[in-house]
């Protein structure tokens, strides 16, 4: 009986802790969709391409910390405190923009590369600390609770942008940051990085014991054993058991980003929003209806599997996209069919393609390396919303429909996730509710 009160608790701890780490994602989710509204910048520059450079900051921030988060997270075997640097960096960063006076641009620069720096670091290290500390059962909806946060943050972010509210955006997102560090001062490490800590720690006091501390001889021996570690990690990539969980995980981000998402959504709200869906002034009907499916495929995760849950969205996605390409051009039919075979068709992207890499990420990689294939992924993530997110792209694309009368990246969205069905079925392992050793 006192084993099972035990249990108990240690479920109710683990769930509480990956609660907390996880609502740090809620904070920069709020932080990815936050717009400048200062009606100084709005005047002197072109807000266009004003507002297109805050995206561009917070996405380069991103690539910038993701990288050496995952280096200093692997070599310290160090959860929270990396985590704690990250929300650092976004409290930073909001402080930052809040003290904006006349050098709008200035702050606006440094506090969005600040917020960008903080996203990368919560998104290498929340996934991986839901995956090392919770059980099995419940692995797969805990990590995605990262996926749900950053969701409710862009909800929260376009609410408080319908009232042109920018500053108490900042607040906001100022009192979450302080929130988030008071909530991981509470929490502990995974079990097995504190074991790795402090096993190192020993080795390293067992080897200094005897050394003359006026020296430089144990720090120099602690030092290149540092650099022997750093060695190891780039070296392990080499080997097919790392090499491959990798190659997998920046496959699924790439189809993830290239297969029109972010574009099909932006067509309908712009040019359908109004007619199709009244409320959306309110809210992101686009973001609502992501984390809505996002949530059933968390529901769904135990019945039909990580697997073949990408397939059917894969499959969902290359049928409706077909439909959208036969109707795209049959001006008759535009204004009824087209708007809901893309509505349909963000559902089928967002029970699975939209919260499933984030989930497998630190899942199908084993421990040595899931860190550092965590740190590559969502660079990449990041360096391709960077690229998707600029003006030039849509003009490419109106150039190309002017000239030829075909939408190609309609066929290229096409042809993406077709891929991306055929990879889920030949290369996405089936999980056994554990992680790799």
């Amino acid at each position: 009986m006192l084993e099972c009160i035990e249990i108990q608790e240690g479920i109710v701890r683990q769930v509480t802790y990956t609660i907390l780490v996880s609502w740090c994602s809620l904070t920069i989710g709020m932080c990815l969709e936050w717009t400048w509204h200062n009606d100084d910048v709005k005047t002197e520059f072109n807000w266009s391409a004003f507002e297109n450079m805050s995206k561009t900051l917070i996405y380069a921030g991103a690539i910038i910390s993701a990288g050496p988060a995952a280096l200093v997270a692997s070599m310290q075997t160090k959860l929270r405190e990396v985590l704690i640097i990250g929300i650092f960096f976004t409290l930073c960063g909001s402080i930052v923009l809040m003290t904006c006076s006349t050098s709008a641009l200035s702050t606006l620069v440094a506090g969005r590369i600040l917020h960008g720096m903080g996203a990368g670091i919560v998104c290498v290290v929340v996934p991986n600390y839901a995956a090392e500390i919770t059980e099995p059962k419940y692995r797969d909806v805990l990590i995605g609770l990262h996926h749900v946060h950053l969701l409710c943050g862009m909800i929260l972010s376009h609410i408080v942008d319908e009232y042109n509210m920018d500053s108490y955006m900042i607040m906001g997102t100022v009192a979450m940051a302080i929130l988030n560090l008071i909530a991981l001062y509470v929490i502990e490490d995974p079990p097995y990085f504190q074991l790795i800590f402090y096993e190192n720690l020993r080795k390293s006091e067992s080897d200094c014991k005897y050394i003359d501390l006026s020296s430089n001889s144990c720090h120099s021996m602690l030092r290149k054993r540092d650099i022997d570690k750093i060695i190891y990690l780039f070296s392990i990539f080499t080997k097919k058991q790392y090499f491959r969980p990798l190659l997998v995980n920046i496959c699924l981000i790439s189809i993830q980003q290239f297969s029109g998402n972010i574009s099909l959504m932006y067509k309908l709200q712009c040019t359908y929003g109004v007619l199709v869906f009244p409320f959306s002034g309110l809210v992101s009907t686009m973001t609502s209806i992501l984390l809505i499916s996002s949530m059933f495929c968390l529901l769904s995760l135990r019945i039909l599997g990580k697997k073949y849950i990408l397939i059917i969205s894969g499959l969902g996605m290359v049928i409706t996209l077909f439909l959208v390409n036969s109707t795209y051009y049959m001006n008759s039919m535009d204004s009824l069919w087209l708007p809901s075979l893309i509505f349909i068709y963000i559902i089928f992207y967002s029970i699975g393609y939209g919260p499933l890499p984030w989930i497998l990420m630190p899942q199908i990689c084993p421990r040595k390396s899931k860190l550092w294939t965590s740190g590559v992924t969502v660079s990449l993530y990041a360096f391709l919303n960077l690229i998707i997110n600029q003006p030039f792209i849509d003009i490419k694309r109106y150039m190309i429909y002017m000239l030829s009368g075909v939408d190609i990246f309609l066929l290229i969205f096409t042809v993406v996730s077709t891929i991306g069905t055929i990879f889920a079925f030949l290369f996405i392992p089936k999980i056994k509710d554990r992680i790799p050793s």
